[in-house]
């Protein structure tokens, strides 16, 4: 809250001020990102390495995930290292959910076209019903905040799985279903931050191939 007021100072609109703290904490966690990046194209390249210990321990789960194992630490791949900026995304996420719920200041600060209140859904439609977790309304950020997640996950170098591919889908639906009631500004904070992370990693691609 205390960063957000200090750039209102310079930058009158709330809705700007979000683009550049977004700007800003992308800059932070660009290590981070990048090093995920580069251990999804690791898991990636280990794929087939990983097909044949599936074939060959088929029939012992436990000698599968030992061999898998050893074969992370061989080529120095971290597993969970795809999981670190989202990890690192989480609490963020928590506390500018407080600060859009709970700030006097942002309370009716307009950003641009639809969106009048970044303290509330940006609801362009009240629908005759209500449904459950995603409320009786339709807001449009968290929409598009679902199509940049997907965007995201068809870019990722790493081959899923048929049933991975259903969990990163399922988390998707969930987030739109979810978000429909959170605070604009919270959603426009995340859509923008997987907007950057898609142009990061549409830039950032080509510029490892070499390396690897």
């Amino acid at each position: 809250l205390w960063l957000l007021k200090s750039i209102h100072v310079w930058i009158p609109n709330y809705g700007f001020v979000l683009i550049l703290f977004s700007v800003l904490v992308k800059i932070v966690v660009f290590p981070l990102t990048k090093k995920s990046h580069q251990s999804s194209k690791e898991m990636q390249a280990l794929q087939p390495e990983i097909s044949k210990l599936k074939e060959k321990h088929k029939n012992n789960p436990q000698k599968l995930n030992q061999a898998t194992m050893g074969l992370y630490k061989e080529h120095g791949v971290n597993p969970l290292g795809g999981c670190l900026p989202l990890l690192l995304q989480m609490p963020l996420l928590f506390a500018l959910f407080q600060v859009f719920r709970s700030t006097i200041e942002l309370r009716n600060a307009p950003f641009v076209f639809w969106i009048n209140d970044l303290s509330s859904p940006d609801i362009i439609y009240h629908l005759p019903f209500s449904l459950p977790v995603y409320g009786g309304h339709i807001a449009v950020l968290p929409l598009i905040m679902g199509i940049t997640m997907f965007l995201q996950q068809k870019m990722m170098p790493t081959q899923a799985s048929g049933q991975q591919k259903f969990m990163s889908y399922f988390m998707t639906g969930f987030f739109i279903l979810l978000f429909n009631n959170f605070p604009s500004g919270l959603n426009l904070y995340y859509t923008l931050f997987n907007v950057f992370t898609i142009l990061q990693q549409k830039f950032l691609t080509p510029s490892q191939q070499p390396a690897n």
